[in-house]
């Protein structure tokens, strides 16, 4: 029986995701990714949503590298002495724990993370304990210890003191010398004599270059002080080992703390990495159902060039549980049922997959695939009988909730026998209950599928015109399989075709293809008025849209306009009120006089009558034009409602006021240009908006209307309106602009649309 993950290219997911971690653990997590149970995928799921949605807003987990410490963890618990490498690779480890804290202590609505967050262990002491020896050059300090500083000292001076006599020696010898630089072999300063004169000089042979033209001799006079060196060094590398043994008696007795921290970071690199390649792919959460569907749209093969894969929809339910594919060789079929495989795989290791949102899978224990040549030498096998073998050790292990994959079913053997082995497997696969993907170009299963009610067709769209498979998956169709259509394709003698043409005739069964021709009918008139449909409601949300957007303009204007009112109406009390305290505080005089006391009261007077509140009388009908004095304003009436009203400013302004506070005054004469009687009433009668709207309409057409938009605008008087012609291929919006340049005897001015008025999808015009 075929292995399902390696058929489907599992492996290469996982190999995939490991290359976003940046730890040796999330590494081995994504190697060892695998199918979870039910309650585990569903916390994994919730995890990996609140990590993409993080990582969205707060940027990556401030994770840089971080080893397994599992190993060396252990070492050092039973006694053994790290190396300054490994104790480096533990500090940073508690370094990196310490920026997650501070990284997850800034972060909102993420209860699962922050909860996991705050389980890190602290061991900040570790990581300065380490430091306090170990510097960033992986070099153990001078001051580590007394001792040790000691000993680099007594090393520092000794040094100098021989470089200072080897001075001399050199001098004395270098007629014997055959390089003249000092040179240190198994860690003795030596001089390289040569060989020639090698009893010339007194001292200790070290050393004979490979050549045995050079001797390397220790001269007598610093034997003694290479001797000192090398004691000294053996002192300082006791010391080292002392200070690294003290550090790793510390890692071993925290080592379950850096043991669980070392996890909890490979943990959350690894759910990072998972939330990366999902961005990546542009992939979504599925759904756990907890019913029996499959419901996945615009699936799309994540191993694919994800900017040419065609997305599929894949619908299964306990109602339709199988689903025949047929159609085209190379058609796509079998990329299809992978497609499906793989997601349900990714999905059930707790990945995101590439489809739309909206996906609802219910769980799935096992996945069984027949895909592709089962032939095998090794077990003497035909393809037919790897075939065979695989389907036995299905039959032998499926179950309800179970997936089974099925390439071209019966193939390989006599036409009639490998339909007849068709029907049966498809048949016993409904008596279990499972989930199944079949592709097949056998007619008589096509046929069967459209009488059994639990079985769905399936096809892979062909474009016969052009005879190219459009990779794309029709569910409730059955497929043609086009192969004498792509065999004229790649250039069959015609006589060939011409007789597979009259033998199909001859023996194909009527009904069956006719059947599919029509149904293959109806499903390209379907998708025409589908596409037509589409078309239609996306031009109406962009209308709405539109219409939204100057509403929410008009009512900004509307608030401006009443604000620089309500300024108004209080700068005018705050004068009157100044002119009352004048009057008062000229009663105040001793000196006053009768008649300056009868002025003042008549100013007090004259000023209570301005204040006071003004109300109007008579009837008002729809249509009148008013004014509110009390606001100095004028408009249309537009709107009655008991003693309410709403009338509109001549530059499109709607205010709300009562009857009683306005007054019916003329209408506003217009302003005709030259136009013949009959047209201009017509015009004026009509309502003419403050906008046009000209998206979808051809240059020449947009252009006459908006020629006449704005001679209207001009009868009327207006003085700001707007012109909305979309953004699309940037035509009409160049002609319209061009337009409103040649015509500076009437446009004052023009502009692209603000953040509320279309942006660059219209042009604000101001006319003279």
């Amino acid at each position: 029986m075929q292995n399902a993950l390696v058929v489907l290219e599992f492996p290469k997911i996982t190999e995939k995701l490991a290359s976003y971690c940046r730890t040796e653990r999330g590494q081995k997590a994504c190697a060892a990714l695998s199918q979870l149970d039910k309650d585990s995928l569903k916390n994994e799921l919730a995890f990996l949503d609140e990590t993409m949605m993080l990582l969205a807003r707060y940027g990556h987990f401030p994770i840089e590298v971080s080893s397994d410490l599992e190993h060396i963890v252990a070492l050092a618990a039973k006694g053994f002495v790290l190396s300054i490498e490994d104790l480096e690779r533990v500090a940073n480890d508690v370094l990196t724990a310490g920026a997650l804290s501070k990284y997850f202590a800034g972060v909102e609505l993420s209860p699962l993370l922050i909860a996991y967050s705050k389980g890190i262990p602290t061991l900040s002491f570790l990581e300065k304990d380490i430091h306090k020896i170990i510097g960033p050059d992986l070099q153990v300090y001078d001051n580590a210890s007394l001792a040790l500083k000691s000993i680099r000292t007594q090393m520092d001076h000794l040094e100098k003191e021989m470089v200072h006599k080897l001075g001399f020696v050199l001098e004395e010898n270098k007629v014997y010398l055959s390089d003249t630089t000092l040179t240190i072999k198994n860690g003795h300063y030596v001089l390289p004599v040569a060989n020639a004169y090698k009893n010339k000089v007194k001292g200790i042979v070290q050393d004979v270059s490979s050549s045995g033209a050079t001797t390397f001799i220790e001269p007598e006079l610093i034997v003694e002080m290479n001797n000192k060196m090398v004691e000294l060094k053996n002192a300082e590398r006791e010391e080292i080992h002392r200070l690294l043994g003290i550090l790793s008696t510390e890692v071993g007795g925290s080592a379950d703390a850096i043991t669980k921290l070392n996890q909890m970071i490979g943990y959350l690199d690894f759910l990072q990495a998972k939330a990366l390649y999902a961005d990546s792919l542009k992939a979504h959460i599925a759904h756990c159902s907890d019913n029996k569907e499959l419901y996945i749209p615009g699936a799309r093969h994540p191993l694919l060039d994800q900017t040419k894969v065609v997305p599929n929809d894949f619908i299964l339910s306990e109602e339709k549980r199988i689903v025949v594919i047929s159609g085209p060789n190379a058609g796509g079929k079998t990329v299809a049922l992978k497609t499906l495989g793989l997601l349900v795989l990714m999905h059930e290791a707790g990945l995101a997959i590439p489809s739309l949102e909206g996906a609802e899978i219910g769980y799935i224990k096992n996945v069984y695939t027949d895909i592709g040549d089962s032939q095998s030498l090794a077990d003497n096998l035909s393809t037919f009988s790897g075939h065979m073998s695989n389907l036995s050790g299905i039959f032998s292990h499926v179950g309800g909730n179970d997936l089974v994959l099925l390439d071209e079913v019966g193939t390989g053997t006599s036409p009639k026998e490998g339909e007849a082995i068709a029907y049966a497997t498809i048949k016993f696969l409904l008596d279990k209950h499972c989930f199944t993907l079949v592709s097949s170009h056998f007619e008589g299963l096509k046929a069967y599928a459209l009488s059994e009610p639990r079985i769905v067709n399936a096809s892979m769209l062909f474009n016969a015109e052009k005879l190219l498979p459009t990779y794309k998956l029709k569910m409730g169709l059955p497929g043609e399989s086009y192969g004498i259509s792509v065999a004229s394709r790649y250039g069959v003698d015609p006589k060939v075709i011409l007789a597979a043409q009259s033998y199909l005739a001859e023996h194909e069964d009527v009904s069956i293809g006719k059947a599919i021709e029509r149904l293959s009918e109806l499903s390209r008139d379907e998708e025409a008025a589908k596409a037509k449909l589409a078309l239609d409601q996306k031009a109406l949300n962009e209308e709405k849209e539109a219409i939204l957007k100057e509403e929410g303009s008009l009512k900004k204007r509307e608030e401006n306009y009443l604000s620089d009112v309500k300024s108004t109406k209080e700068k005018m009390l705050a004068d009157a009120q100044k002119e009352i305290d004048e009057v008062l505080a000229s009663l105040d005089k001793p000196e006053l006089k009768m008649h300056e006391v009868i002025a003042a009261k008549k100013r007090l007077n004259d000023l209570k009558a301005k204040q006071e509140e003004v109300h109007f009388t008579g009837e008002i009908a729809l249509g009148d034009y008013v004014e509110n004095p009390t606001y100095g304003v004028v408009g249309k009436v537009t709107r009655i409602s008991g003693k309410n009203i709403e009338i509109s400013t001549a530059d499109g302004v709607t205010f709300k006021t009562e009857k009683d506070q306005v007054r019916v005054v003329p209408a506003p004469e217009e302003k005709p240009i030259a136009m013949t009687g009959a047209y201009i009433d017509t015009m004026v009668t009509k309502g003419l908006p403050l906008e046009i709207n000209i998206i979808g309409e051809h240059v020449d057409e947009g252009i006459a209307d908006v020629t006449d938009y704005l001679d209207r605008c001009r009868i009327k008087g207006y003085k700001r309106v707007r012109i909305i012609h979309g953004l699309g291929s940037g035509a009409l919006r160049s002609a319209v602009q061009t337009y409103l340049k040649k015509h500076p005897e009437f446009v004052e001015s023009y502009e692209t649309g603000g953040e509320y008025e279309g942006g660059g999808g219209a042009t604000i015009v101001h006319l003279k």
